[in-house]
This record gives C-alpha cells, sequence and structure tokens, in this order.
C-alpha cells in the first residue's frame, strides 16, 4: 500500500534538507576526481620494539584543488596493520618538519603492544584533511588521495628506545626521564619535574649527542586538558629535538637530556610583593589597578585596553623582567 505525501511530510523533508544542508554551510566537500597531485613519499627509516613503532619519511608535492592549494603537512590518519590487515597502531606521535614548498619531514610514533600484536605494515595516508581557503573564504574538506604502504622489519629492535631509572636534583627540583625514543633525524623525551609549585612553568632544555649540542624545538604537557595536571606540582614534558645526530652512531652513555633551567612564565596578576616591583611603571602609563576579593592584581586587561602596541610591548617586557623567577639546574641525565 502506497502512503500519500501530505503537507506535513513536504515540510518535514523540507526542514530537515535545509538543516542539513546549513550543518555544512561553510565547508566544501570536493571528490578526488576533482584534485590533482602528484605526492610522493620517501621511506628514510622504519624498526619496531616491543611497546612501539617509529617511522621517519619524506613527503613532496602539493595537493592541488579547484579551490586553492593545500600547502600545509598533508598527512591523514596513519595505521600501523598487523598480519591479517587490522589497525594495531594504538597511541600515534606525528612530527610533521617543513623543509621547503611542497616538502616535508615526518618522524611518527604508534604506542602499543606489540610483542603480542606483531606490526607488519605502516600505512601513511594522504588527505582526508580540512582547511580554510581564503580563496572560497570555506572551509574545504579533502578525502582520501593516497596511501603509502612501508614494510616493516621482520625482527624488533632494541635500541630504538631508552627507560633511564635515573633521578636527578638540583636546587630542590628533581626530574626523571620515563622514556627515551629516537630516530635518526628526531629525539622525543618524556620528562617528569617537580616544580616549585603547581604555577605555569616552563623549561629551557638540550639534548647532547656526542660532542653536539642540541636545542629543542619545543615542549609540551601531554595531558594538560586533565585538571589534576596542573593542580599538581609534579609535571611531566613532551620534549622534542629534530636534526639531531644519527643515534645509531652513538656509543653507550653519549646521549645525555639537560634541563638548564625552569622558569615561571609570565602571569596575568601578581600578588602585593609583586605589584610593588611594576606599580610605578604601570602609572607612569595611567593605568590603577586595585586588588581583587583575593588579593592579586591583574594587569594584563589594562595593558591591552591601552590600544597602543608600543606601550604594550614595553610594558609586557617591563613586567616580564620584574617578575622573572628561574632555578637554574643544570638537571642532567644519560637516555642511552
Amino acid at each position: 500500500m502506497k502512503k500519500k505525501l501530505t503537507t506535513v511530510n513536504v515540510l518535514a523533508v523540507l526542514i530537515a534538507v535545509t538543516t542539513l544542508a546549513a550543518v555544512n554551510l561553510n565547508r566544501l566537500y570536493i571528490s578526488p576526481s576533482q584534485q590533482e597531485n602528484n605526492i610522493t613519499a620517501e621511506l628514510k627509516w622504519i624498526s619496531y620494539d616491543a611497546g612501539h613503532v617509529a617511522i621517519e619519511y619524506d613527503i613532496n608535492g602539493v595537493i592541488q584543488t579547484q579551490y586553492g592549494d593545500y600547502t600545509d603537512c598533508p598527512i591523514g590518519v596513519s595505521e600501523v596493520s598487523n598480519t591479517t590487515g587490522k589497525n594495531i597502531a594504538g597511541e600515534t606521535y606525528t612530527s610533521c618538519r617543513f623543509i621547503s614548498e611542497g616538502r616535508y619531514s615526518v618522524t611518527q610514533f604508534f604506542y602499543n603492544d606489540f610483542q603480542s600484536k606483531t606490526p607488519k605494515k605502516v600505512k601513511v595516508k594522504i588527505g582526508d584533511i580540512t582547511f580554510f581557503s581564503v580563496q572560497s573564504g570555506k572551509e574545504i574538506h579533502i578525502p582520501l588521495v593516497k596511501t603509502f604502504t612501508f614494510d616493516l622489519p621482520d625482527q624488533p629492535s632494541s635500541k630504538v628506545a631508552s627507560f633511564p631509572s635515573q633521578v636527578v636534583e638540583a636546587n630542590g627540583i628533581e626530574m626523571f626521564v620515563s622514556k627515551a625514543d629516537f630516530t635518526p633525524r628526531l629525539a622525543k623525551v618524556d620528562a617528569c619535574v617537580t616544580l616549585p609549585d603547581n604555577g605555569d612553568w616552563g623549561i629551557d632544555a638540550y639534548i647532547v649527542m656526542g660532542d653536539q649540542v642540541t636545542p629543542i624545538d619545543y615542549w609540551e604537557i601531554p595531558n594538560f586538558r586533565n585538571p589534576e595536571t596542573l593542580r599538581n606540582n609534579k609535571r611531566c614534558f613532551r620534549v622534542i629535538a629534530s636534526n639531531v645526530p644519527d643515534f645509531r652512531k652513538m656509543k653507550l652513555g653519549e646521549i645525555s637530556f639537560v634541563v638548564n633551567k625552569i622558569y615561571r612564565n609570565m602571569p596575568d596578576c601578581t600578588d602585593a610583593v609583586g605589584f610593588e616591583k611594576i606599580k610605578d611603571e604601570l602609572e607612569a602609563y595611567g593605568i590603577k589597578i586595585e586588588p581583587d576579593p583575593a588579593g592579586y592584581y591583574c594587569f594584563s586587561g589594562p595593558i591591552i585596553d591601552l590600544g597602543d602596541a608600543g606601550a604594550n610591548a614595553h610594558l609586557f617586557n617591563y613586567i616580564g623582567e620584574a617578575l622573572k623567577e628561574e632555578i637554574e639546574g643544570p638537571l642532567t641525565i644519560t637516555i642511552n
């Protein structure tokens, strides 16, 4: 029996279609046939051990669409497959570094129990990414463009990761390294530091490999979204250093991770003691601040409200120096 399409039904269909269109009003989805690409991948190194897979490769080329070129790192979601083709990648960390226009150096680590789940291949997917096109004024979603598959060696390696047990201390600050991962071009160190308090502290660090000192590219706090992380004065940092010497050429004991000092990032507010150090300079620019109910003096907002880029830069630099708080190390741990 056929049902009649009533006025109510028609309205419902129109509303549904309109709603679906509105949801993606600012995003354009292009089909694979609307892309041109000359993407190539060059494997540089691949290895694994019982706890992780590591791979390093270069990507060359640009994804071209009628809405503009996608010139950022084109890596989508990568996979590690076992003998049956099942994805067993686990937790993934990707470092994609710009070399030159249309060329990127990529390092990826995949963490899982690879002792019971033997990895066989790494699948690197190009595409399935979204970017904002200035040309169209919309987000452009690029579907999967290409997949590169790399075979893993038959046997695991015992030299691609280190688990130091040493704890070091300097000026009341303790540090230990839970894990260090290596590739021929990158080192990733997971280091935990006991800070003076649970404030906003950073680390100044570098890696020594043989006789070469390599400053770190950056550090991050992996679990910073967990509220407990920033309430605790024991904080773990993930540290990345690229363009390092090839770890395979290093002798035992020739790789060290060094925290030169820790420093407190400039706050938005300060207590009465800190305020006395910056009060006169603020008032010279017509800024008068009263303490909040907790007794803190918040200066960032009033400085920004001046609307003077030169004054803003001067005051923030002045306050940064006046309220600077650092604790010198060094804290040094051998990581190979």
